[in-house]
């Protein structure tokens, strides 16, 4: 995008609408007047009005999720602006892409953003989102661009801050929520969330929350018979204690526990099975069929994901800073049932991944540790600093054997059922010892420069610790040769930032900035067709200005930002075009300019209407080596070149105590790329979800509502994954699911 297509959308964009819903503010004689209610956010560490944030921020408060039944991240993510999402289903998790940083629809990486609950970060080793479910929450905070002087987890790409309601103690309070829905295609859903809040005394309370969430499948595997056999059944819960012990020290405890038992959400290619008995009798490939919701395979795939998060937070207050220490465990047990066949060209039986009973899962343990100090923010300094340290470890198991009648793979090795393919175990261990810090310089009331630096020790490290199964040995592979072997890589990576804002009135805020951000490196381990190798961070600087401000005595509230990403070094996965081994490579150079708007109008005392959108333009700046796609001038994998969002809210009084509310929510994502490969360098189509949902609520604390979610039944093709010369695999949504919503609050 050039510099004057970027004034031409940033001129659009003044004229459009956005986001965050208004409500009646009083005045100094009682009466209501039209005007934004102020949202306050702590993204840079201290309570700040967002429209005095300098940050291209977005924050969706906890009863705007509680109204429009939102609890899990994927269903309203991609209504912020510059934001999209891959939803993998199930256990599988959700990619969060923000800003169009992405290198592929396929294969994740190391993670381009972080999530944060509450203080501490809930990413993963190799996943930078996580599924926790949003129950009894403040807000969410969607933070864009770099964030690694103001936060102890790297995050090249942005933020995502849960941020949980916290436990008090000056009053009793508590309830619940609960639906029952139908799914087209599908069948019926149930579940609901309940919380309670107890003070102790007058300095310790504690608040417990609960929740369970069985949701019916609508995906059928018509070569078993299988049908809607796509269940998402997800229990947890979370206890939160906080503790003053004195008037300048408290203590805060959180744990999470969350299950979720699910399967992949993925349409695929089909054919008829013929004798399951015999192979060679199914048909031809069928191309799949979206609006169907079909696919084969010769197991029922399904996986399982607990989750474990215990975190110890202690704050004590000084004269001219606050320090916080935080430390944080979390364990991961991931367990799947997949069938590989389609890979290795077999259509007939299966090639089953899963584990005997009494095996033990895939587990990933990370400890994290931080302390932080923020100065009091009323001196002409203001200043931050923080030491981040992060162990992680990963330890995996892989056992694929073959199930179903005798066959030959690959034209020359035959396979009878009980063969093993692959038995091997593994690990990776990553750690980041970090520093990080700011200072802040106030010219002014109006007028504020900030300096950052952050300086990052980063190790990561692979190993196999048993490699059998024939797949794993010539001719196919020689892991053999490489167990107990340790491959590992290091680097020092240091990051920046320049910021500077102006209030000009108490209505309008400026601010201009330039952030960089890295990603770890990594390690390719040798195959039988290559040798091994490492490959380094990659890195970007994101350059933004933005203007956020209120209008006519705060009823109109429009925020627009401009930014240009250059992103360095890439990590692509390539293939070689002789052996056809692929690895991870720093490689190409991208930019990524774009506009995003936020604007709303408070229209009368009862309707609002908001208005969110981006216009991006991700581009490589040189070709990719080892193929026919990926060149210079092409769109990077993932990316939508534009989204919006709009939503339209009424909420008028019926009679005395009781109101009416009726919420319409319409989002579009653009057209996007798959992925830089020859086979699958194809368009994924954009897609409009609509959502509706109307109902009372009381001022004595119940409310009832009835929904409409993806209302025209809209299926959406996040990604296809090509498996084998001709087999498709296709990652979409939920159907139209229609219900009602019952909820209590004292």
């Amino acid at each position: 995008m050039n510099f004057k297509r970027m004034l031409t959308l940033l001129s659009v964009s003044l004229t459009v609408l956005f986001s965050a819903s208004p409500v009646l503010a009083q005045t100094n004689d009682g009466e209501s007047e039209l005007a934004m209610e102020e949202v306050i956010v702590t993204a840079t560490r201290r309570a700040t009005s967002i429209q005095e944030t300098a940050i291209s921020m977005e924050s969706i408060s906890g009863s705007d999720l509680e109204e429009k039944g939102y609890n899990s991240i994927d269903q309203f993510i991609d209504q912020v602006p510059g934001v999209t999402a891959i939803s993998g289903g199930g256990a599988f998790g959700d990619r969060v892409i923000i800003r169009n940083v992405a290198t592929s629809t396929q294969e994740a990486g190391s993670p381009v953003i972080a999530t944060y609950f509450d203080d501490f970060s809930v990413s993963g080793m190799f996943s930078g989102s996580n599924a926790l479910r949003l129950v009894d929450m403040d807000r969410v905070e969607v933070l864009k661009g770099p964030q690694g002087t103001l936060f102890g987890r790297s995050a090249m790409g942005g933020i995502v801050r849960y941020i949980s309601n916290k436990a008090q103690t000056d009053s009793v309070e508590g309830g619940f929520n609960t639906y029952l829905s139908n799914t087209a295609d599908g069948g019926d859903n149930y579940g609901g969330h309940a919380f309670l809040n107890l003070p102790i005394s007058d300095t310790l309370a504690v608040r417990f929350v609960g929740y369970n969430y069985q949701n019916s499948g609508f995906i059928d595997n018509v070569e078993l018979g299988a049908k809607d056999y796509n269940d998402d059944d997800t229990q947890g819960g979370r206890i939160a204690v906080h503790w003053d012990a004195t008037d300048l020290f408290s203590v805060d405890f959180t744990y999470l526990n969350q299950s979720r038992d699910a399967a992949p959400n993925w349409v695929t290619t089909t054919r008829d099975p013929g004798d399951l008995n015999v192979a060679g009798d199914e048909g031809p490939d069928v191309p799949f069929d979206l609006d169907a919701r079909t696919q084969i395979a010769g197991i029922e795939m399904e996986t399982a994901l607990d989750q474990e998060i215990v975190n110890l937070k202690l704050e004590r207050d000084f004269d001219s800073f606050t320090a916080t220490f935080l430390a944080t465990q979390i364990s991961e047990e991931d367990k799947f049932v997949f069938d590989q066949r389609e890979y290795i060209s077999a259509t007939s039986g299966c090639a089953c991944d899963f584990l005997e009973p009494g095996q033990a899962p895939s587990t990933q343990d990370t400890d994290i540790y931080e302390l932080r100090l923020v100065s009091s923010g009323d001196n002409f300094i203001d200043w931050i600093a923080g030491v981040y340290y992060e162990d992680a470890k990963y330890e995996g198991t892989q056992q694929i054997r073959q199930l179903g009648p005798d066959q030959v793979l690959f034209g020359f090795w035959p396979v009878t059922e009980g063969d093993i393919a692959i038995d091997s175990d593994f690990g990776s261990k990553g750690s980041e010892t970090a520093v990080y810090g700011e200072l802040g310089f106030n010219f002014s009331e109006q007028t504020n420069l900030t300096v950052g630096y952050r300086r990052s020790e980063v190790e990561f490290s692979n190993v196999t610790t048993k490699a059998d199964g024939f797949f794993l040995q010539p001719p196919f592979n020689n892991d053999q040769e490489f167990v107990g072997q340790v491959f590992a890589t290091e680097e020092d990576v240091s990051t920046y930032k320049v910021a500077l804002s102006h209030s000009f009135t108490d209505d309008i805020f400026v601010y201009t900035s330039a952030t960089s951000g890295y990603r770890r490196g990594g390690v390719n381990q040798p195959t039988i067709n290559s040798a091994f190798s490492t490959y380094d961070s990659d890195t970007l600087w994101n350059y933004e200005a933005g203007v956020k401000s209120t209008w006519m005595d705060g009823a109109l509230l429009a925020n627009v930002s401009v930014y240009l990403i250059d992103y360095d070094d890439i990590q692509l996965t390539v293939q070689d075009q002789v052996t056809f081994s692929r690895a991870t490579k720093n490689v190409g150079k991208a930019e990524v300019s774009g506009v995003e708007f936020t604007l709303a109008y408070q229209f009368n005392d009862y309707f609002d209407m908001s208005f969110a959108g981006s216009f991006s333009s991700p581009e490589l700046q040189e070709d990719v080596p080892g193929g026919d796609s990926g060149k210079k001038g092409d769109r990077l994998p993932g990316s939508a070149e534009e989204n919006f969002a709009l939503t339209a809210n009424w909420n008028q009084p019926i009679s005395d105590g009781l109101d009416f509310y009726a919420i319409a929510t319409s989002k579009y994502v653009g057209v996007r790329l798959n992925d830089f490969n020859r086979d699958l360098d194809v368009e994924l189509p954009s897609y409009n979800l609509t959502d509706l949902r109307i109902g009372v609520r009381s001022s004595e604390g119940y409310s009832i509502s009835l929904f409409a979610d993806n209302v025209f039944d809209e299926a959406v093709i996040y990604a296809i994954d090509r498996q084998g010369p001709t087999f498709e695999s296709v990652p979409t949504n939920r159907p139209r699911t229609m219900g009602v919503n019952v909820a209590y609050n004292f």
